[in-house]
């Protein structure tokens, strides 16, 4: 039977990270077991968008740790990051988006991420493709970008393996048993036993894994569509900055040759079932539409090259949870940022594991025991995920 000190559940963006920054800091024994392959499901179906311009201090400071370590770890292996920097623009649509916005600008900052609030005169001046008239303003901040997802996932894989993490690919978990001292895991791929356990089990695991232990993990999928135009007008430059249209739910980066353009739909239901949402929603596309058409005139009637979708995990109020809520049995969830956070949560999970304290992040914004005890604190830049 093998025996591990941690084994991870969950070989995606954050559970790789997890293993990591685990291996970094000299844990010895580390197994991450994927019911799929590393990178199946949402992280590998993500556009990449890492922003640094959260809605709150844990939103900031891990978008700002998160595009400094895919950075640092393509240094480490002599390879490309991933990263594209670009610079991105979080477009407000009302006076009272507006008056949000502005009072981010000093928690951004204050964070040591370089952001200002622009006004529509001088957002003509630096992006005259987009038609401001349909908007009061934006926040921008030129070191945010975008990651490759592929590039991505090579690269944290390489990095953990190189440590000695040993990963388990087509290894469902089907039971968890609690010993004396830590736990026994029966899987499709055999038992394990480990000290410790972390829950990265994504949109299509990390509920199912928690009831295991009777452990209620608040974590849904939500379906997020993405489309790439293969032609970018001319009108665009190539490596043109990214804007978010929060109001609309959508948002634009350069992609290849093109424009890449994703959305969720704010009105569909949370899916509770098993099953990855991969069916794209056409009827809500041409709903959306008349939305990016009027934002970048340029755009209508371009033809599209691909389409695809993700199921995305989120939760209630679209912050992570790094938590402990049962001895050497950890929770980590991205509230919907998997990719934008994934490097900045596996750093503080493994700090959980390794030093039992998670810092310069507030308690009530990434404990599990704020769902019951209704304590909330949304971020206010999100997708439109279901309620």
């Amino acid at each position: 039977m093998a025996t591990y000190d941690v084994l991870v559940i969950g070989a995606g963006n954050l559970g790789l990270w997890t293993a990591y920054h685990l291996a970094k800091r000299g844990v010895q024994r580390i197994a991450v077991c994927e019911r799929y392959w590393a990178g199946y499901g949402a992280t590998m179906r993500s556009a990449g968008i890492v922003r640094q311009q959260g809605g709150s201090e844990t939103a900031v400071k891990l978008g700002k740790w998160s595009r400094e370590l895919y950075q640092q770890l393509g240094a480490e292996l002599g390879v490309d990051s991933g990263f594209r920097e670009v610079g991105y623009y979080v477009v407000a649509s009302s006076p009272m988006e507006k008056a949000v916005f502005q009072r981010l600008v000093e928690l951004r900052t204050a964070n040591g991420v370089p952001n200002e609030w622009l006004e529509p005169e001088e957002l003509r001046q630096r992006v005259p493709y987009v038609d401001w008239s349909r908007f009061v303003g934006a926040t921008y901040t030129p070191t945010d970008g975008y990651v490759e997802p592929a590039i991505v996932m090579r690269n944290i894989v390489m990095a953990a393996r190189a440590r000695g993490v040993e990963l388990f690919e087509q290894c469902e978990v089907r039971a968890i048993e609690p010993l004396q001292s830590g736990y026994r895991v029966e899987t499709s791929r055999g038992v394990f036993e480990a000290e410790r356990i972390v829950n990265a089990g994504g949109p299509r695991g990390a509920r199912r894994i928690g009831e295991l232990l009777g452990i209620d993990v608040p974590v849904a999928a939500s379906r997020h569509m993405v489309v790439s135009f293969p032609e970018r007008p001319v009108e665009i430059p190539p490596a043109f900055p990214m804007m978010f249209v929060l109001a609309s739910g959508f948002y634009l980066r350069p992609d290849e040759q093109g424009v890449l353009l994703g959305f969720s739909n704010p009105l569909e239901q949370a899916d509770p079932s098993d099953r990855f949402l991969l069916d794209f929603d056409w009827n809500y596309f041409e709903r959306l539409r008349p939305e990016w058409e009027a934002t970048i005139p340029s755009l209508a009637g371009k033809m599209i090259g691909r389409a695809w979708t993700g199921s995305i995990d989120y939760t209630p109020d679209q912050l992570p949870i790094i938590d402990e809520p049962r001895f050497g049995f950890y929770v980590l969830a991205a509230g919907g940022h998997g990719i934008m956070w994934g490097p900045g949560l596996g750093m503080k999970m493994a700090e959980l594991i390794v030093e039992e304290r998670v810092s310069e992040l507030p308690a009530e914004e990434i404990r599990l025991s704020r769902f019951t005890e209704g304590q909330l604190a949304a971020d206010a830049i999100h997708l439109p995920f279901p309620h």
